[in-house]
């Protein structure tokens, strides 16, 4: 189904809010730069939603200069996710222009987000500024994945009406296809994959680059006949059938490290975060055969796999996965 676009002002938002209920609206997107820039008026916003539509799913861009406690405390009673415009900031030299990343302001941010226990993602862009440069793109690609995101938006990818990339002296066009390949494959991989609870744990195990990883993830898609601009196809794919194909390419990667006895590790810790996935997203219960036991692996001790695999003991377990009465609870068999 066609998602319906409502635009209004924010002089008259608390009226347009109170026809959600009306107009049946359980998702709302807001893509608006003054509530992006603006502080007062995105709490205002955040607010009129808290008091009308507190159950309808937000979806909120801002820029992370407008992140604090003070909007953190509204949107921890909200149902909703942030995304974080990872912007560019331009400086004049003597040698021209080159991109500044202020990893400080980011890595700040991202810290009160995950502290708090809020939902967020980032939005991304490669070669839309004749400045830009596919060495700059992977800086900012594997430093957004070292933040613990939930999420990596490719505005390209999201936005039809977003502005395409082009050719340049620092961006050729076959950097662009990459790119784009690593894009999409962190789209299926990371964001559709739900991969945030372990993916930097067996990125560090791996001693890989993220951008790295997906170039040769979207080429082992590419091999295993995965149409990757078939959008349309990616969509559909389901957490399971990620999950799969994840824990194949994991198998692969660590086979290649000679890290096998890593991947046991890696292998338990996939499946039992997207069996907690699937049991609070699609309702779905799981039994799982682990060969460690799950308190360990839901331990910080699991974000190290080396540290681990030197601690824990092999621990061969069977339990369940279901909804219990708050939220996802396992059980052993």
């Amino acid at each position: 189904m066609k998602n319906l676009e409502y635009s209004f002002s924010l002089k008259n938002v608390e009226a347009e809010l109170k026809t959600f209920s009306q107009k049946k609206i359980t998702e709302l997107y807001v893509h608006d730069e003054e509530i992006a820039c603006d502080k007062k008026k995105l709490i205002h916003f955040l607010k009129c939603a808290l008091k009308i539509i507190p159950d309808v799913y937000l979806n909120v861009k801002v820029f992370a200069q407008v992140i604090d406690n003070e909007v953190l405390n509204i949107v921890s009673n909200l149902f909703c996710s942030l995304d974080i415009f990872m912007t560019r900031q331009v400086l004049e030299n003597s040698t021209g222009q080159k991109f500044l990343l202020d990893k400080k302001l980011f890595s700040k941010k991202a810290k009160l987000l995950n502290d708090a226990g809020i939902v967020f993602g980032f939005d991304l862009d490669f070669a839309i500024s004749k400045q830009d440069s596919f060495k700059f793109f992977r800086e900012r690609f594997d430093f957004a994945l070292s933040l613990y995101p939930n999420h990596i938006n490719f505005l390209q990818l999201e936005d039809e009406s977003f502005e395409k990339e082009k050719c340049s002296g620092t961006y050729s066009s076959v950097e662009i296809e990459m790119s784009k390949k690593i894009a999409i494959a962190t789209k299926i991989f990371y964001t559709q994959g739900r991969a945030v609870p372990w993916f930097n744990s067996c990125i560090n195990a791996l001693k890989i680059a993220p951008y790295k990883f997906f170039a040769d993830f979207a080429e082992w898609l590419f091999c295993n006949n995965v149409e990757l601009f078939n959008f349309e196809k990616i969509e559909n794919l389901s957490h399971k059938e990620i999950e799969k194909m994840q824990l194949l390419f994991l198998e692969l990667k660590f086979e290649e490290k000679h890290k096998e006895h890593l991947y046991v590790i890696a292998n338990d810790v996939v499946k039992l975060y997207g069996a907690f996935s699937r049991v609070e997203f699609e309702k779905e219960e799981s039994v799982l055969e682990l060969s460690f036991n799950p308190e360990d692996l839901l331990s910080p001790l699991a974000m190290d796999l080396n540290l681990f695999s030197d601690n824990a003991y092999l621990e061969k377990s069977k339990i369940k996965i279901y909804l219990g009465e708050y939220s996802p609870e396992y059980k052993s068999l």
